[in-house]
């Protein structure tokens, strides 16, 4: 079993913003999900998005499984749901809004969830 991130550099804070509806105006409503003891980290990597297009990410956010808050909430449903109603998922960092283009959740070798990986644009 690997050990969880370590807590010395799960120091950052940010705002999720997931897209719950679309009002008349074209706008989207958001509702906010605050991520502390989170990583987010400058990354300069291109990726594969789920429906198998490359994309450049400039930074990454990582969430471990046990010590970043809140526990057990599931990225993925959140990305679903936000592009579902027609708008990205998006996470503010240090004042920066910035899209999710991927949601990686990756276990540990026992297969318990470890931690969650999110791709930045």
């Amino acid at each position: 079993m690997l050990k969880p991130i370590p807590a010395k550099i799960l120091t950052h804070t940010a705002d999720l913003l997931v897209c719950s509806a679309i009002d008349e105006w074209q706008e989207p409503t958001q509702t906010t999900v605050t991520l502390e003891h989170i990583c987010v980290q400058p990354m300069h990597e291109t990726r594969m998005t789920k429906d198998n297009t490359e994309v450049a990410l400039s930074s990454v956010a990582f969430i471990d499984a046990r010590l970043s808050t809140p526990t057990g909430y599931d990225f993925q449903q959140a990305q679903d749901i936000s592009e579902a109603n027609g708008a990205p998922l998006e996470l503010i960092y240090q004042g920066r809004t910035y899209a999710v283009l991927t949601v990686d959740a990756l276990v540990d070798d026992t297969g318990a969830y470890h931690h969650t990986e999110l791709g930045l644009v």
